[in-house]
């Protein structure tokens, strides 16, 4: 898959989100990425790889249809359940499978597909009661908005840091990154976000949306916050690949491009993060 199609896909999800769409999407990265890390980690143990799998995959789903909220699960049961029985395929195949295998299985399988998921949550924003100015243009923003951060940040970075980098920013992990790179990633996100926040503003005046309510401040305010949770990630999916002498982690979007979660690594970090800011901003404002 070419750089091209993999934007055609982000389009086409943005436009389609308040369709199944999106938790079609976030279950089948989730899988994906969950597959790239345990095969870089060589996990062996079949068994344990497909309940990973089938356990990413069912997460997204769950949130999608609010399943949690419905049936009110012990989340803690279930987690130790999902621990109990990670622990019984280990010693099914005890002579290829490390403890170390056991946690990142358990670790990837639910965090990347929880983190994801969180797209949802902010997509349905406008369905909480207690978020009054919460419509369906405040949420398009938002689920753009932290995606955005994460790309831009990262684009942005890139370009500064190859013109201006001389300050290494963590030599022993991703050598190319420099302290000038991420101040660059960090202003350039937050000039691109309010830029974007003054277009939906602007379409607001002229009738075509309903107008935000976030402010410019706390629209920048937030861009840095994120532009930081996404490097953090990035920088922590370099370090898992430095850990196991890997350049990707996978090659499923194309040549050179890396796999599902070379794409998504910062955004693992800053979705969740936006929809954190979120729930500060309500409880604050």
């Amino acid at each position: 898959m070419t750089g091209i199609a993999a934007s055609l896909l982000g389009i086409t999800v943005l436009i389609l989100q308040f369709t199944p769409v999106m938790g079609i999407f976030v279950a089948l990265f989730s899988v994906l990425s969950v597959y790239e890390i345990l095969r870089t980690a060589q996990v062996k143990n079949k068994p344990m790889f497909v309940v990973c799998c089938i356990v990413a995959a069912a997460i997204p789903p769950a949130v999608e249809y609010k399943i949690f909220d419905r049936y009110p699960l012990p989340i803690y049961t279930l987690l130790f359940a999902y621990v109990f029985i990670l622990f019984a395929l280990m010693l099914a195949q005890y002579e290829k499978t490390r403890f170390e295998h056991t946690a990142i299985s358990f670790f990837v399988s639910t965090m990347i597909p929880c983190s994801m998921s969180s797209l949802m949550l902010i997509r349905d924003m406008y369905k909480v009661t207690d978020f009054d100015p919460y419509t369906k243009t405040n949420c398009v923003f938002l689920v753009l908005f932290a995606l955005m951060c994460a790309w831009i940040t990262d684009t942005a970075a890139f370009f500064f840091g190859r013109k201006f980098g001389r300050h290494k920013m963590a030599p022993n992990i991703s050598p190319k990154k420099s302290w000038e790179g991420a101040i660059g990633g960090i202003v350039g996100n937050t000039a691109v976000s309010l830029i974007v926040w003054a277009c939906f503003q602007f379409a607001a005046k002229k009738g075509l949306v309903t107008a935000l309510f976030m402010p410019a401040w706390a629209v920048a305010a937030a861009s840095v916050v994120l532009s930081v949770a996404a490097m953090l990630g990035d920088l922590s999916a370099s370090a898992v690949k430095r850990n196991y002498g890997v350049k990707d982690f996978g090659t499923i979007m194309g040549m050179g491009n890396g796999g599902a979660m070379d794409r998504f690594d910062s955004a693992l970090f800053a979705i969740p993060a936006t929809y954190g800011i979120i729930l500060l901003y309500e409880s604050i404002r």
